[in-house]
């Protein structure tokens, strides 16, 4: 069935290669941005997806890298205590430039659906929204709670009126779509429901790339890589 079979997959949409080269400060990862992005229109809501760490400098370095390169970002209100920060901009084509920079950042998607509950996505219209053509895949993503496998396919699979045109494809399709759930401490429900495709992932792989323990040498001023690159993105 085409919930089952879209839900298993752990494959991201095919990428683009994206290299960026900032002063001395130089991201060796590529980006993967969905094709999409140059379909989509002006001013539409966003969600990013923060990492789980330094919790307190998510949005300020999100802020000031859109200082930085003069992008107009607009965002929701937004606590620390979850990682979804719901943002607008004027222009779409600014998020590979937040993807590249922005450590912080898991990704970006495109917000088709909100709603507090699960059963609102169940029976969503989605209004307004042109179908996509292509292949697709639908992933999970969750926050204060691991959803079993099964309750995934479940969910996916009671979804109607999906506005997507073509096959599943587990690995390598043409778009990626995510439902993000929000729930607080020891909830068997979700209280933020996000249904929408993926725009692009960040360059969180450069951390890796530098880490400490990868390092022939460690001195006193040695610090963790993560670390490294959101105070060097808090400093501009």
């Amino acid at each position: 069935r085409r919930g089952l079979v879209a839900v298993v997959s752990t494959q991201s949409p095919a990428s683009s290669g994206i290299n960026a080269e900032y002063g001395s400060f130089k991201l060796f990862s590529t980006l993967q941005i969905n094709p999409l992005l140059s379909m989509m229109g002006t001013r539409k809501k966003f969600l990013v997806v923060f990492a789980h760490a330094f919790e307190e400098f998510r949005l300020p370095e999100l802020l000031t890298v859109c200082e930085l390169y003069d992008i107009q970002i607009t965002h929701e209100e937004y606590t620390n205590d979850h990682p979804f920060l719901v943002i607008s901009l004027p222009r779409d084509q600014d998020i590979p430039t937040i993807l590249n920079r922005c450590v912080m950042i898991q990704f970006i998607m495109e917000i088709w659906e909100t709603c507090e509950s699960r059963d609102g996505l169940r029976s969503a219209p989605f209004e307004g929204v042109t179908p996509l053509p292509g292949t697709f895949n639908i992933l999970l993503h969750s926050f204060g709670r691991k959803v079993p496998m099964q309750e995934k396919i479940d969910l996916i699979e009671e979804i109607d009126n999906l506005p997507l045109t073509g096959e599943v494809d587990c690995t390598n399709p043409d778009h990626t779509l995510y439902i993000c759930e929000n729930y607080k401490p020891k909830a068997g429900d979700p209280y933020q429901v996000y249904f929408g495709p993926l725009v692009g992932r960040s360059n969180r792989a450069v951390i890796d790339k530098f880490s400490v323990k990868k390092r022939l040498y460690i001195g006193r001023t040695t610090m963790d890589a993560q670390l490294s690159f959101l105070m060097s993105n808090l400093a501009m």
